[in-house]
């Protein structure tokens, strides 16, 4: 019996010390390094983030990414507002960061539109750009990319019409179409010849693995957890889908074989065929 519990506290405490880990996903897109490079961060959860900051500033400095995406779920109490933007601030002094909510986020501001105000507001004072069904413009060595953000899914108010307004299909305009969201079942409501790549996070890879997809099971109930899509990439009704593992936690302050994740995603520039090539 006492060998039983010396074992579990030996997991607990891996499980602890893995959710300081780091480690970096690349993807790419492109066999060269024309077109826009994307740090894509996810699921920060401020109050249970064990990262070392300086570890992560360093790491995305190593890679030199054009523009920093974050997808959602900041915040999981309206006192963490500040902590949160401390953070933004860090990363936003050197790259542009877009941004766009989770559903802790929206719990977080009580579902309250002037409470949200508030939160966009501080964002964007310290240097971030929020796109909540809203979409802009970036531009690289003759390639535009236009980087849509919609809201969550289930506890934000997405407006797909809203989020692509002035949007055309690729093929039309010769852009690329990257769409940012935080809950990644949102594909199924995509347009999908107006979207090239989708960018989510919501599910931290399977936080804790179990057996059997146990997790998923139990608590979760989205169309693309059924499919066994959670973590990593695939493609979705056409649609090119990066579902990030997220770099902090939610509810325990554990991880267990889903270590916390920044993806580096290099997007094709002018002319060069999207065809998927992951390297990990």
């Amino acid at each position: 019996m006492v060998y039983f519990f010396v074992l579990i506290a030996l997991i607990l405490l891996y499980m602890k010390i893995e959710t300081t880990f780091l480690s970096t996903s690349l993807v790419n897109f492109s066999p060269d390094t024309d077109g826009l490079k994307v740090v894509h961060l996810s699921d920060i959860h401020i109050n249970k983030f064990y990262v070392s900051k300086s570890k992560l500033l360093i790491r995305i400095n190593q890679v030199k990414p054009d523009i920093i995406v974050m997808s959602g779920d900041y915040i999981e109490t309206y006192r963490d507002i500040s902590k949160f933007i401390s953070f933004l601030s860090m990363l936003s002094e050197n790259y542009p960061v877009y941004l766009t909510f989770g559903n802790h986020d929206h719990k977080a501001l009580y579902y309250n539109s002037n409470n949200k105000k508030a939160f966009i507001d501080k964002i964007e004072a310290a240097g971030g750009k929020v796109l909540l069904n809203a979409n802009s413009r970036i531009l690289k060595n003759g390639t535009s990319y236009n980087l849509i953000g919609i809201d969550d899914l289930k506890k934000g108010k997405p407006d797909i019409e809203k989020a692509f307004l002035g949007i055309k299909a690729s093929i039309e305009t010769g852009c690329i179409n990257i769409a940012v969201s935080h809950n990644p079942d949102i594909i199924f409501d995509l347009p999908s010849d107006k979207v090239d790549y989708l960018l989510c996070g919501h599910f931290h890879g399977g936080q804790i693995w179990m057996p059997f997809n146990i997790e998923f099971k139990l608590m979760r109930k989205e169309k693309l957890c059924k499919m066994k899509c959670f973590r990593g990439l695939h493609k979705i009704n056409g649609v090119n889908l990066y579902i990030n593992r997220g770099l902090g936690n939610v509810i325990f302050p554990f991880r267990f074989l889903s270590t916390p994740e920044i993806a580096v995603i290099q997007f094709p520039g002018r002319n060069v065929n999207k065809s998927i090539n992951e390297l990990t």
